[in-house]
């Protein structure tokens, strides 16, 4: 008798757990269904899941208030609904005094990204700078999302880049975030000390997995191009401090790096750039020290191979030196070596500083004065086919270049 009621209310609690899992696999459906209908459906079959309340009240704009307070009673954790609450609060019943309260409950029962973001969001309506601040720290903290948003806000509050920074995390992921967010808002002269802070908390070891190759790189190349010399160095110095890089620091006595090919050309910054042109082949040979350059006979009449910016003295004069050697190729070779103020191109006057040709020894290097006003300049290794000549075909080995400014 015992087992047969045993077996009896067994069953009765399988049907019964069925019916509720049903019941509830129901109310799901129609709380996705995400409509005014289907999540008051939802809310009926559950009327004691805060989430179901909540998106109700999102819909019932005249019960917001109520049903908001139904789902934090029901769930006090419910930390959406704390927000939903302030916002009404703060923009339906302007009591920016009482929203802010709710606003920090929601901080206090859930810590994570969105009741950060959302005090952030608060402050800076307010332009309460202090809290503004330290809950903009908080949420870049933990952001999982893209941080543009709250850098933004940042400079929108102050103009002071020291304060801005101290707010911004030793946290690599958003620090990187933050040197591109400077740079493409062209913020320049703020970007060295926060690509610093990087570089100082990564290992050299893992510099390729934190930007050094594109996020740092594309930053580098962007201060050349704009003309930022001063930013470009620090850049360059604290990632050649950190060992993120193998190339040397120019400066205006010695502006070229890398010049015995003894290692791979970052390709960026300060480093040699190669040329990507059909029928021209550019092989960096470490273990020789030398760049060998193939030409296929099918390259364009004219071309850049080789480029790199060098920091200048203005109007001071400078001496080429480079050692090059191809047993197949003839004189005249069309190889020679061009300097440029920064920015300009082919065209301009300053083409006229070309050295003689690259393979004819009886030049002995080069001399050239570097353009008046001009601090930053690009040394560019071009061909161009000899007047009157097909065009060459064959290697040139380049072993070693050198810069040095002259007394």
């Amino acid at each position: 008798m015992l087992k047969a009621s045993l077996r009896v209310l067994l069953v009765a609690a399988a049907i019964g757990a069925s019916y509720y899992s049903a019941l509830l696999a129901r109310a799901a459906y129609l709380f996705e269904g995400n409509t005014a209908a289907s999540v008051g459906a939802a809310a009926r079959l559950v009327p004691y899941n805060s989430r179901y309340v909540a998106r109700l009240g999102a819909w019932e704009s005249d019960r917001r208030w109520a049903q908001f307070h139904r789902a934090i009673e029901l769930n006090p954790f419910d930390s959406e609904s704390w927000i939903q609450l302030g916002l009404l609060t703060e923009l339906d019943r302007q009591d920016p005094q009482a929203a802010e309260r709710y606003y920090l409950k929601a901080a206090a029962v859930d810590h994570m990204f969105l009741p950060k973001w959302t005090l952030t969001n608060f402050y800076f309506r307010r332009q309460n700078e202090h809290q503004f601040f330290e809950w903009a720290n908080a949420t870049l903290k933990i952001t999982p999302y893209a941080a543009d948003p709250v850098f933004a806000q940042m400079w929108q509050m102050t103009r002071d880049a020291g304060q801005i920074g101290a707010a911004v995390p030793q946290r690599p992921r958003v620090l990187l975030q933050y040197a591109g967010f400077l740079s493409n808002s062209k913020r320049f002269a703020s970007i060295s000390p926060v690509v610093q802070r990087l570089v100082n908390s990564v290992p050299a070891r893992d510099a390729h997995a934190w930007g050094r190759d594109d996020l740092l790189a594309g930053i580098e190349d962007r201060l050349l191009t704009a003309g930022e010399l001063d930013a470009a160095l620090k850049v360059w110095t604290s990632m050649k401090r950190a060992g993120w890089i193998r190339a040397t620091i120019p400066d205006s006595e010695h502006p070229l790096t890398s010049g015995d090919f003894s290692f791979p050309s970052y390709g960026h910054g300060f480093d040699w750039t190669m040329a990507d042109v059909a029928g021209v082949t550019i092989d960096q040979l470490t273990d020789l020290r030398s760049l060998r350059i193939s030409l296929s006979g099918e390259q364009p009449e004219r071309c850049e191979l080789l480029r790199q910016y060098i920091p200048v003295e203005p109007g001071r004069e400078y001496e080429l030196l480079w050692v090059a050697k191809a047993p197949q190729i003839t004189l005249p070779s069309g190889f020679a070596w061009h300097v440029r103020k920064a920015g300009e191109s082919a065209c301009s006057i300053c083409s006229s500083m070309v050295s003689g040709d690259l393979l004819d020894a009886t030049e002995g290097g080069w001399h050239f004065r570097a353009p008046a006003g001009a601090n930053l300049c690009t040394l560019i290794l071009e061909y161009a086919r000899p007047f009157g000549a097909v065009r060459g075909a064959g290697s040139i080995n380049l072993e070693s270049v050198s810069l040095t400014r002259q007394p």
